[in-house]
C-alpha cells in the first residue's frame, strides 16, 4: 500500500562533491553569470514512501537513462531537512545549494554509508517546496522512530 507520493529531483551527497570539484574550476566571472533556477540535481522522477521501503523512481540525467533506488526502511539511520554539516561548510555560496533545503535521507546500501538529497517539485509555488520537504521528512522520521523503539 502507498502511503505517501511526490514528485522529486535528487541527488546524492558523491554527486555533490563532485559537481563541486568541477565548479571549482569555472572562472568567477561564469559564476556571476550563472542562476540555479532548480536545486541541483542528478535525477528527476517520483518518490513514494510504502510500509517497507522508500521508493525513487524516475530518470538519471547524466547518464541519460532509468534509474531507481529502493531503500529498506529499517535501512534508513537518519533524515533531517537541509545538507550535512560538513557539506555546508565546503560549499562556494555561488555554486546555488541556497533556496528550499532538501530533505535527506542516511541510509545503508551494501554495509555503506549513503545520503540521497530530495526536493519535492509537485507544487508549482516553490514557496511550498520547503513545507513539502519538512512534511516528508516528518513522516519518514516518525515511521523510522516507531520502527527504532518496536525493534
Amino acid at each position: 500500500m502507498v502511503r505517501n507520493r511526490t514528485n522529486v529531483v535528487m541527488i546524492a551527497e558523491q554527486d555533490i562533491e563532485q559537481l563541486l570539484t568541477e565548479w571549482n574550476s569555472v572562472p568567477a566571472w561564469v559564476k556571476a553569470h550563472v542562476t540555479a533556477k532548480h536545486p541541483a540535481h542528478r535525477y528527476e522522477g517520483e518518490l513514494r514512501l510504502d510500509n517497507e521501503n522508500l521508493v525513487f523512481a524516475g530518470w538519471d540525467i547524466k547518464e541519460g537513462k532509468q534509474f531507481d533506488l529502493e531503500i529498506p526502511l529499517d535501512g534508513i539511520k537518519d533524515v533531517h531537512v537541509g545538507f550535512s554539516k560538513s557539506m555546508e561548510a565546503t560549499t562556494d555560496p555561488a555554486f546555488g545549494i541556497g533556496g528550499a533545503m532538501p530533505f535527506a535521507v542516511r541510509y545503508q546500501d551494501n554495509g555503506m554509508p549513503q545520503t540521497a538529497y530530495f526536493n519535492t517539485c509537485s507544487d508549482k509555488y516553490l514557496p511550498h517546496r520547503h513545507i513539502n520537504n519538512v512534511r516528508w521528512c516528518e513522516e519518514l522520521d516518525e515511521i523510522i522512530g516507531r520502527r527504532w523503539t518496536e525493534q
